[in-house]
């Protein structure tokens, strides 16, 4: 698949000119949404990657093997779940545009209902509670792995502490009482700012994603109910055509 962006392919546009045409506003809000969706997410991916691989190349510099080993697993398992995530996408882009190709061409077979049943095809809330699924997925392994290291920050923090004083008792000092660890500062509190940053867009992405489902099922449900009304009028005339039916029948009888 071409390295572009929904929005750039011109059955895509045409398909959208389709719906408007057919009156389908909902079905064409709709489509229009994900277009956005998948284009803003996949810029995301991208910025996402470079940030955390730049991140692990900062990770060359740090001395202390534990401290290294340490954040580069908490890096590269983000970077997995990332990397895992950007492939679902680009799954669900390449399900796009492979599905209105094919419902272009039913069109001219079919005309309106094509439009209908490529958009049934298309499952728009369920490609979006599978991403909203796959972020929130990433920010779990980030919340895991800044809690990681913070504990592993504190119990460096505690170790050279410890070796502080051993000083201080051979020398004949008075041991200090241990000062909080400013977790603002040092290589684990940048990792932890790279992975917090990330938790940020993944969260801004997942909140999207639900604000879109909720505005399918609103639409669903004010169908059902638009639906079910037609249904009752529909059944209430019909049981009062039966009855001036039955009228006309006794007093046809009477007479």
């Amino acid at each position: 698949m071409e390295n572009k962006s929904l929005a750039e392919y011109e059955n895509i546009k045409e398909f959208l000119e389709l719906l408007d045409y057919h009156g389908m506003n909902n079905e064409k809000k709709q489509l229009e949404f994900i277009i956005e969706y998948v284009d803003s997410a996949e810029k995301q991916f991208n910025e996402v990657l470079q940030e955390l691989k730049d991140v692990r190349n900062e990770l060359n510099t740090i001395q202390s093997k534990t401290i290294k080993a340490t954040a580069i697993r908490a890096v590269d398992n983000i970077t997995d779940k990332v990397k895992s995530a950007k492939n679902t996408l680009l799954d669900m882009k390449y399900h796009v545009k492979n599905t209105i190709d094919k419902g272009l061409k039913e069109f001219k077979e079919k005309g309106k209902d094509a439009l209908t049943s490529t958009m049934k095809k298309l499952n728009i809330k369920g490609m979006l509670q599978t991403m909203k699924n796959s972020f929130d997925h990433i920010n779990q392994q980030a919340d895991k792995e800044i809690d990681h290291l913070t504990k592993l920050g504190d119990e460096i923090h505690a170790v050279n502490h410890h070796f502080k004083n051993i000083g201080h008792v051979i020398i004949g000092k008075q041991i200090p009482s241990a000062n909080p660890r400013d977790s603002n500062k040092g290589m684990i509190s940048h990792i932890q700012n790279a992975l917090f940053h990330v938790m940020d867009k993944m969260t801004a992405l997942s909140q999207k994603a639900q604000q879109g489902i909720e505005k399918i099922e609103k639409r669903e449900t004010e169908f059902k109910e638009k639906h079910s009304v037609k249904q009752s009028l529909h059944e209430i005339k019909k049981s009062m055509t039966s009855a001036k039916s039955s009228h006309k029948e006794i007093n046809h009888e009477r007479g």
